[in-house]
């Protein structure tokens, strides 16, 4: 009893910002609704926490929807991975939000796992210049279960 209560009491004090989530052929961390990150969609009424059930719907709308949304393969090839043929050698972060029609939308964002530090992407939303393909993000409507604003980095 005395070593939970120590747990809790370092949970409380020291409270994490991420849920490590892993499915099959993914890996990532969700950011909870109080992180603070420095972005917002378009018409956000609030953030959320995805849940991982949120984050396995959006994980198969992104398996079933990249390719035809990818089709102009921006910062792709010639030495940069074709993004939907890659997904799993990315490590995800998700961040959740939740526009004024009320729809939930996770921002999924994609960094090629040899180029990773998992403890920095554990605790804080990376954001990369360039880098090409290796770094990459996408908006899923979970609601519509339609995927948008790919992003795609480019070569410096």
């Amino acid at each position: 009893m005395k070593t939970l209560l120590s747990v809790l009491i370092m949970l409380w004090l020291n409270p994490q910002p991420f849920c490590l989530v892993k499915g099959k052929g993914f890996k990532g961390y969700i950011f909870d609704k109080e992180h603070f990150v420095l972005m917002s969609i378009e018409n956000q009424q609030a953030r959320y926490t995805p849940k991982e059930q949120d984050i396995r719907l959006a994980e198969r709308v992104v398996k079933d929807g990249l390719a035809a949304v990818n089709s102009p393969m921006n910062n792709q090839g010639g030495g940069c991975p074709v993004i939907h043929k890659n997904l799993k050698k990315y490590i995800r972060q998700y961040v959740g939000f939740v526009n004024e029609a009320g729809e939930k939308v996770i921002w999924i964002n994609f960094i090629w796992k040899s180029n990773a530090d998992e403890k920095r992407l554990a605790n804080e939303v990376e954001s990369v210049l360039d880098g090409c393909s290796h770094y990459w993000n996408i908006k899923v409507n979970l609601d519509k279960g339609t995927l948008y604003q790919l992003n795609v980095n480019g070569s410096a």
